[in-house]
């Protein structure tokens, strides 16, 4: 049998995919307009905005000091608006906050695209060819222990025991086995924390890594893989009571308009990919 036709019968296959599932959406994050004044208040989410308060849809006259209700029980002084209006403040609040995580390099103004996602996308699935770039771009660096240097070592070891023929369900295997030990790729390095994709993706929810094609020839090796990659762009009960993040409002005008049953504005799901090529020759 011809070799490339041999290695074609075993691909495309699946190396390697997370427990977490793509397309969750009955996960935490993914819930929304599930909870009343009592239950956020239960969560200490009595200041949300600087700008706004949503509770009484009163617009502030000067800037809202995050002790002065809080601590003293004074009302800032302002004027009625309507839930419309309410919502174009708290939404502008969200895009001016995020710049505080979001303020240099080109994938600085992927937060607000996600966030006018957010506000008018119905819970639409996500897609971004900017987001698809800062993947190619993270694994473009061989790191140890990254998935791409562990797929390639375990072809090019293949390739090096026999010249003539590559015994494709056994380094399938040695890959599958190998990718459990890898490190994946995330955007939480500490330039991430400026450059938006901090804010934007940070911890992806699940992957999946594709072996499309794997080509021998006389002198050498190549191989195409794709990753798959999905985040849930939406804040669960765990992350506002994280001791970090509830201490920016950007977070707390996030997961209020989210999770109040009179706001319920819809998380979604981000998805990213990258088509990568290795090679190897004598």
């Amino acid at each position: 049998m011809h070799n490339s036709l041999y290695l074609s019968m075993n691909l495309p296959c699946t190396l390697f995919e997370t427990v977490s599932r793509f397309d969750d959406n009955s996960a935490d994050d993914m819930r929304y307009g599930d909870m009343g004044q009592h239950d956020l208040l239960a969560l200490g989410l009595n200041d949300i905005s600087a700008k706004v308060d949503p509770w009484r849809f009163i617009r502030y006259d000067f800037p809202h000091p995050s002790y002065v209700d809080g601590m003293f029980g004074v009302s800032t002084p302002g004027r009625k608006i309507s839930h419309d209006e309410c919502v174009d403040i708290l939404f502008n609040e969200m895009k001016e906050l995020s710049h505080e995580f979001s303020f240099w390099g080109e994938y600085k103004s992927l937060i607000g695209e996600l966030i006018d996602h957010f506000r008018y996308g119905n819970g639409s699935a996500f897609y971004s060819q900017k987001l698809n770039s800062a993947f190619h771009m993270r694994m473009s660096k061989l790191s140890l222990r990254s998935p791409l240097l562990i797929i390639k070592d375990c072809i090019q070891r293949e390739f090096a025991k026999t010249h003539t023929k590559m015994y494709i369900p056994a380094l399938l295997h040695q890959i599958e086995i190998m990718l459990l030990r890898s490190r994946l790729y995330k955007f939480n390095n500490p330039q991430d924390r400026a450059n938006g994709l901090g804010i934007s993706v940070h911890d992806i929810s699940a992957q999946k890594i594709i072996l499309l094609n794997l080509q021998k020839y006389s002198l050498g090796w190549s191989a195409t893989v794709h990753f798959e990659a999905q985040d849930h762009f939406g804040l669960d009960v765990s992350d506002i009571k994280n001791e970090l993040y509830r201490e920016f409002r950007f977070f707390r005008i996030w997961f209020f308009l989210q999770h109040h049953r009179d706001f319920a504005f819809k998380p979604f799901l981000t998805n990213f990919n990258s088509v990568e090529r290795i090679d190897n020759y004598l």
